[in-house]
Parts: structure tokens; sequence; C-alpha cells
């Protein structure tokens, strides 16, 4: 059985379906405009979206192996 796909909309205004780890970089780099629920469509910039925060979990005690959040897209 293959992941779940989540429709996202780009900031140009593009559709795609992605992973729910590829959702979270892009709402991280501030690549996409909104993303769909079961119950609708996310905002992102209105809603404030937030992150799944793994970084702030104490539950595992091993050496940290995760890449760090990419940094935040800059819209000039």
């Amino acid at each position: 059985m293959g992941a779940l796909l989540i429709s996202v909309i780009y900031q140009d205004g593009t559709a795609s379906e992605v992973s729910n780890d590829v959702l979270d970089v892009l709402i991280a780099t501030g690549r996409i405009k909104r993303f769909k629920r079961a119950d609708g469509w996310v905002e992102v910039t209105a809603d404030r979206t937030q992150l799944r925060n793994y970084q702030q979990q104490k539950d595992y005690a091993g050496p940290e192996r995760r890449a760090p959040w990419p940094k935040k897209q800059r819209s000039d």
C-alpha cells in the first residue's frame, strides 16, 4: 500500500500531491499557499499552520540524526 498523498497548491498556483514529510518541508520553507485536509483547505499563511516539531520531543535519548529544518525562502 502506497503512502497517503496530500493535495497542495504552490505559491505560483500550480497543484501537486506530496507525502506528509514533504508537506512539512514545503510549509517550513514557505513554498505552498495551501494544502487540503479531510475537512477542507488550510491557508498556510492565514492559519499560521504549525509544523510537527520533532526536535522538541523528549522521548528519544539517542544521538540526533535528523537534518536541520531548511531556511525559510525569502520573498523579495
